[in-house]
């Protein structure tokens, strides 16, 4: 029973787990502290433009998530540059810790923990900007509620496009985010040519080439008719393929792109 335990040790022990966050941490605490001041003034000044038109709205909602999705996609996309770079990576390499805590902790460290802290950060600038803002103009916006579903959901589509870009910058050694939204690019081309491709010989009655021989239609009946299927059918067949996109997108897509990332980072390691 002893061997079994200190086997699984081996590959996660909590004390290795922390110390990998805590010397992320403080190797990058003078960029940290320069992120939060750029956000924190970012914010406040963002807030007291829009408080001028007294835009209300969900302001801070939408501003804090346009500051997770790109601020988060980039950072993401930076999570194993240090892997790939010669003169640190041996460092990196032998650092006490197993190949799952060292991908686990820049996994967490880029996704939950970069929303939370985001949050963190955010809440608090987004309470100075409005004490300043009522101060000042007579007019704050309503705070967001973290709680909401609009915001949980947000939160959890971030997490989900993020696990994309951790495995973009697994596989890029450089320009890894830019890298990975010309493969995104692509892969949207591709996966319409071969959509279009489909269509094209399913139902090659309707269309003259690869342009469909009708292009507007009054009804969904006008439809399920022009592609020779009934509207009951029709309508099966779409709620099939949402459903099917939810499950790929929801359930499938994070997993996935963490099982090929740990898996090319073993190699890289190794």
């Amino acid at each position: 029973m002893r061997v079994q335990g200190k086997k699984r040790n081996e590959y996660f022990n909590p004390g290795r787990f922390f110390l990998l966050f805590k010397r992320d941490f403080f190797t990058n605490y003078r960029s940290i502290i320069i992120s939060v001041s750029a956000i924190a003034g970012f914010v406040i000044f963002a807030s007291a433009i829009s408080s001028l038109n007294q835009n209300q709205g969900d302001f801070h909602l939408k501003l804090y998530f346009m500051l997770l999705y790109i601020g988060g996609f980039i950072v993401t996309s930076r999570a194993f540059k240090e892997l790939h770079n010669t003169q640190k990576s041996y460092t990196y390499v032998t650092l006490p810790g197993s190949l799952l805590e060292k991908f686990a902790e820049r996994l967490i460290s880029s996704s939950i923990g970069y929303a939370l802290g985001a949050l963190l950060v955010y809440s608090m600038s987004a309470a100075i900007s409005e004490s300043i803002n009522q101060l000042l103009f007579g007019y704050s916006h309503a705070l967001f509620n973290p709680l909401s579903r609009t915001f949980l959901i947000g939160v959890a589509a971030f997490v989900v496009i993020q696990s994309v870009f951790l495995a973009g910058s697994v596989f890029f050694k450089k320009n890894s985010f830019i890298k990975t939204i010309l493969m995104l690019t692509i892969l949207a081309i591709v996966l319409s040519v071969i959509a279009a491709l489909i269509a094209r010989f399913v139902f090659w009655e309707s269309f003259a080439g690869l342009q469909p021989t009708k292009q507007e239609f009054n009804s969904l009946r006008e439809l399920s008719g022009w592609l020779g299927m009934t509207e009951d059918g029709l309508q099966l067949f779409g709620r099939s393929l949402l459903l099917g996109i939810r499950i790929f997108f929801w359930a499938l897509l994070a997993p996935l792109c963490w099982i090929i990332s740990y898996l090319k980072f073993r190699k890289i390691e190794v």
